[in-house]
């Protein structure tokens, strides 16, 4: 009985065995990816990103991750051949940044993938890819790069002259336009837009972005093309624009944040602040009362405006938070004063009253003094960024270019 159980279980081995054909469907120089490494490299993409594992969705950005994966399978064997190297603690490092950024449990990446049925090399090499290349990069491209006096000092005199005019936090996906055979950019682009949200748009951008990933950064109205622009102004703080067209392909925007900059005047002081603020209901005097002996407590317990930041969140009955970095004079002047007089730097202040309510002011960094060489030193800093993404994507473009890719159907 036995004998006969091990040749039926043996048997049924082999025939869910050979169910699954397995395909070449790209070959990258001597490199092969099968329609089984993408099922799992999409699966991983659709997981990170938090969007629902449907058929409809996989066929329709399976060239863009069969794209994305290409790209880092080519990174990979590019830093194979100036023998960079990184480490299990780099990669381990890299996993437990990518668990608290998804909110996610110590220890829990891989367990919830395993459920999910993604095997673990799938992530251990779309975070090897980007760990190498980031080495790559800076070996070969940082290292080189310069700047030249005409382009700061041309720079510097137009963000001087610009300063006073809106700054928008933006991040952004990219699908391009070339190369495209199954499904044109524009289902694509329409087909990861349907499933945005402000909340997965960070992870969506990781997995499905074409080139540099842009994620967070400040950029002034005079620097955004006019279509950009538009679509930007149409929308608030934490809404997504619908695809924005360019000559390369298309563009989607999360708006994080929008600020309307300061002119700029040299050796003015500046302040970053936050506070918490207890706004009056019924009986004024009691709360009064009240609220000045909480804040002599939470004086003696909340340091810094991380802890201020989460002590709002603890207390129903408070408002406030980051005022952000801001000159004396546009301040309240009952704040100014206060100011004038000196704070702490993390401790709050001493309680203001005013008609509102109760107040209590925090300096979350030392006092900023402009100066123009510290602008320019961040201009700098900002140029060199920019030059390395796009010393980065020429390098990626010249790998590609020559590279032996052969793509058969990926259906």
């Amino acid at each position: 009985l036995n004998y006969i159980n091990l040749v039926l279980i043996i048997f049924f081995f082999h025939i869910k065995l050979y169910s699954i054909e397995i395909k070449i469907i790209a070959k990258i120089n001597n490199q092969i990816i099968t329609n089984i490494d993408l099922e799992n490299r999409l699966s991983l993409a659709l997981a990170m990103a938090k969007i629902p594992d449907e058929t409809v969705v996989r066929n329709r950005l399976k060239e863009q991750v069969l794209k994305i994966f290409i790209d880092e399978v080519l990174k990979i064997q590019e830093a194979q051949k100036f023998n960079i190297l990184i480490s299990s603690d780099d990669v381990y490092s890299e996993i437990n940044k990518l668990e608290s950024r998804l909110n996610m449990k110590s220890n829990s990446l891989m367990p919830s993938f395993k459920k999910k049925k993604i095997p673990e090399t799938t992530v251990y090499e779309q975070l090897r890819s980007q760990l190498l290349w980031s080495k790559l990069v800076s070996v070969r491209i940082a290292s080189s790069v310069t700047i030249t006096d005409k382009q700061k000092n041309e720079t510097f005199q137009n963000f001087i002259k610009n300063s006073g005019e809106e700054e928008y936090n933006l991040s952004e996906i990219f699908v391009s336009s070339a190369n495209n055979t199954n499904y044109s950019a524009t289902e694509k682009v329409n087909s990861i837009r349907a499933k945005l949200n402000s909340s997965n748009f960070i992870s969506m951008t990781e997995q499905f972005s074409d080139g540099a990933i842009n994620i967070g950064n400040w950029t002034r109205e005079s620097m955004l093309d006019q279509k950009v622009l538009a679509s930007i102004k149409k929308i608030k703080i934490g809404e997504i624009t619908q695809p924005v067209e360019s000559s390369i392909g298309y563009h989607i925007y999360l708006l994080n944040d929008k600020r309307k900059t300061k002119k700029i005047i040299e050796n003015q002081l500046l302040y970053n602040l936050s506070q918490i603020f207890f706004k009056f209901t019924n009986n004024k005097k009691d709360e009064i009362k009240i609220y000045k002996n909480l804040l002599a407590d939470l004086r003696k317990t909340t340091l810094g405006c991380d802890n201020l930041d989460n002590t709002i969140k603890r207390y129903k009955k408070s408002n406030g938070g980051r005022l952000g970095i801001l000159p004396k004079e546009s301040l309240d002047p009952t704040f100014s004063k206060l100011i004038k007089k000196g704070l702490e730097i993390g401790k709050l202040s001493a309680a203001i009253v005013t008609e509102q309510g109760v107040h209590s002011l925090m300096l979350c960094e030392p006092t900023i003094k402009v100066t123009y060489d510290n602008i320019k030193k961040n201009i700098e800093n900002q140029l060199m960024l920019n030059k390395i993404n796009n010393g980065a994507n020429l390098l990626l473009n010249r790998i590609r270019q020559r590279s032996l890719i052969e793509i058969t159907s990926y259906k």
